[in-house]
């Protein structure tokens, strides 16, 4: 009889690892496809030729609150690496900060001259700033399969 009770809970605990396995896969999945499509959206907008600095500013604010979501999700998912996923966002959030503001800074030194900084290269700017979290959010949706 007490055999039959540890099979069982080895049954329920298997089926509650595979469920959070499976979630954690389909949260991974909803991240990729949402994701992509953001990316096809800001594509398909800039191929316009139309309001393109406008497009690549929404791109980098909305891949910036994907980031937040999805960091959010991960960290009510994984309860355990709480702390560790929390210094490692503070520290890409400090590093991102410091590499956004050399972005702008080196483009006001550039275009120092003019006094004012061209469309074209604040839009560059916002594009590389949506890199920047782009790559973040892969790492992210990484971390639902850790």
């Amino acid at each position: 009889m007490c055999v039959i009770k540890k099979m069982n809970k080895m049954k329920i605990y298997l089926l509650l690892l595979t469920l959070i396995t499976l979630s954690c896969t389909a949260q991974k999945n909803n991240y990729d496809n949402l994701l992509r499509e953001l990316d096809i959206n800001n594509q398909l907008k800039l191929d316009t030729g139309k309001f393109m600095l406008e497009t690549e500013r929404e791109y980098a604010m909305k891949l910036d609150s994907l980031m937040k979501v999805i960091y959010n999700d991960l960290f009510d998912l994984k309860k355990i690496k709480r702390e560790n996923l929390v210094t490692e966002q503070n520290e890409w959030n400090l590093q991102n900060k410091l590499k956004i503001k050399n972005i702008w800074e080196t483009l006001k030194k550039s275009n120092n001259e003019l006094g004012i900084i061209p469309n074209d290269e604040k839009m560059f700017a916002y594009q590389e700033q949506a890199e920047l979290t782009r790559k973040r959010i892969l790492e992210l949706i990484d971390k639902f399969n850790d």
